[in-house]
């Protein structure tokens, strides 16, 4: 079967956990999608096919980004499994081997604190993860969105060809 997400250059990789961000994901997806196109943003319900491996997939994907943007709402740190450990805690949880390897990687890892989230302290997360709190944050919330000058604009990276045409991305 073929995976859905190709060696595309200048990939937006989206993690998220469903449980915390689903809406803020869904709504950065479709706000990022419209403007560099949906080819160029994955979102795993949005972007892997219906019979994909979806491990191998977002591995892939993950492998060939040149951004993610680590979606973290309050209770990113603490949402548990079924056993009622720390998600974090356990080395195969997909939000945390995307973090780990994007980080590994050198990619542009970009903390997105949704809704009044915090940035994690290096204290609170594995240390494979600890580097993400050095990461320049940006917040993102309804009230955010009002104002007249939106404080997004101009701050998405220029360090990609594709990313300089930002200006309408975070219009009000």
């Amino acid at each position: 079967m073929t995976a859905s997400t190709g060696n595309v250059p200048g990939r937006i990789f989206m993690s998220y956990r469903r449980d915390d961000t689903a809406y803020s994901a869904g709504w950065l997806f479709d706000r990022l999608a419209s403007h560099f196109g949906s080819d160029q943003v994955f979102k795993d319900i949005d972007s892997i096919e219906l019979g994909d491996d979806f491990t191998e997939v977002i591995t892939t994907a993950v492998g060939s980004c040149d951004v993610l943007l680590a979606l973290i709402g309050d209770r990113w740190l603490t949402i548990t499994d079924q056993d009622g450990r720390r998600r974090l805690e356990d080395p195969r949880d997909f939000v945390r081997l995307e973090i780990e390897t994007a980080l590994t990687r050198n990619v542009r890892v970009i903390p997105i604190l949704v809704e009044g989230a915090r940035m994690p302290r290096a204290e609170e997360l594995p240390a494979s993860l600890a580097k993400l709190v050095r990461r320049q944050a940006l917040e993102l919330s309804p009230h955010r969105f009002r104002q007249p000058r939106n404080p997004l604009r101009g701050r998405w990276p220029a360090t990609r060809p594709w990313w300089r045409s930002q200006a309408s991305l975070w219009a009000p």
